[in-house]
């Protein structure tokens, strides 16, 4: 690989997201990251992150949530939109005077579909004279968010969360649970989304000494997974199932192969050691039986690797490798 070209990105987030059980008062409800341990899966959660970017400041905020947490992606567009004169400040415009009235509900243009199946939503919006804009409040009283998890998050070149966020819990009803809120810089970066999501619960990191198992013909070694984000979205991948990578010698250091899909990427520089588990690219896997040296995520360490072994676990020619998690 020492020819390839990559491109650098931030490290990033996968994610296992949790179950939630219906009806969850807004003074209790459950731990997400409980629920998963006790059971929870992906498929039996959904999530929405529904944003307003009169700008374009929140939606990047926005996309950067839904990629890390694997979710939906709705974008609040008001029936009339927004000119430049409307979003002028201590102007008398037509922002100024929303503001000034909180019975104000702007129309919104489209709706969300099926938002039943939703069991935790994002809402994201700027700030605007420290408050959320009206429009949002049109949201909230758009649909019945009875006994669901709710979370807003918002962006402001200055102004602080301020009271914006617990001014919108009375639009709601009281078996909403509310998660803590954050307001992002503009330009905020995906690491910084990364970092609140995983805060209040909604991702949850590959332990320290978290192990998988690696299957070579009838040969099955034990790994030990780092404990980065792309760790977590592979293991997130495994408890679907196994998964088995057709693998070809690269460059008399490494069997590769494709892993089938992408994963979020934490790549740096790495001096490869033998028995390393490699993401490469996003979307391939390796094993190292050799040294080398590049910007690579890693994923894991077989445990017990040695060049020699490894070589003989991984042996010449095309090998079918099976990731899985122990029984």
């Amino acid at each position: 690989m020492k020819a390839r070209t990559i491109e650098t990105l931030f490290i990033l987030s996968c994610v296992l997201i949790m179950s939630l059980l219906s009806g969850c008062a807004a003074s209790g409800g459950t731990d997400p990251a409980a629920d998963l341990q006790s059971g929870g899966s992906p498929e039996s959660s959904h999530i929405l992150v529904a944003y307003f970017s009169a700008t374009g400041h929140t939606a990047p905020i926005a996309e950067y949530a839904a990629e890390i947490l694997g979710a939906d992606l709705y974008e609040i567009i008001a029936e009339e939109p927004y000119t430049e004169a409307d979003l002028a400040y201590y102007t008398g415009g037509r922002c100024d005077q929303e503001q000034d009235d909180p019975s104000v509900r702007p129309a919104i243009s489209g709706t969300v579909e099926n938002m039943e199946r939703y069991d935790i939503i994002l809402i994201g919006h700027p700030i605007w004279h420290g408050q959320a804009p009206r429009i949002i409040s049109t949201f909230l009283e758009s649909y019945d968010f009875n006994g669901k998890t709710l979370v807003t998050f918002c962006t402001s070149a200055s102004s602080g969360l301020g009271s914006s966020a617990r001014n919108l819990y009375g639009l709601v009803p009281e078996s909403v649970k509310w998660l803590e809120s954050r307001r992002f810089p503009i330009g905020a970066a995906k690491e910084q989304v990364y970092e609140w999501l995983e805060g209040i619960g909604l991702t949850v990191a590959v332990e320290k000494g978290m192990k998988i198992q690696v299957t070579v013909n009838d040969q099955t070694r034990t790994a030990t997974l780092t404990d980065n984000a792309s760790a977590a979205a592979f293991y997130e991948l495994l408890l679907n199932g196994p998964v088995t990578v057709e693998m070809h010698d690269y460059g008399s250091f490494e069997k590769v192969g494709p892993l089938g899909t992408n994963i979020v990427r934490s790549d740096e520089d790495i001096t490869t050691a033998p028995g390393d588990i490699i993401l490469y690219l996003g979307n391939q896997v390796t094993i190292y039986y050799d040294v080398n040296r590049w910007d690579f995520t890693l994923l894991g360490r077989i445990d017990g690797a040695t060049g020699e072994n490894m070589r003989e676990f991984l042996g010449k020619g095309n090998p079918s490798v099976t990731f899985s998690l122990p029984e």
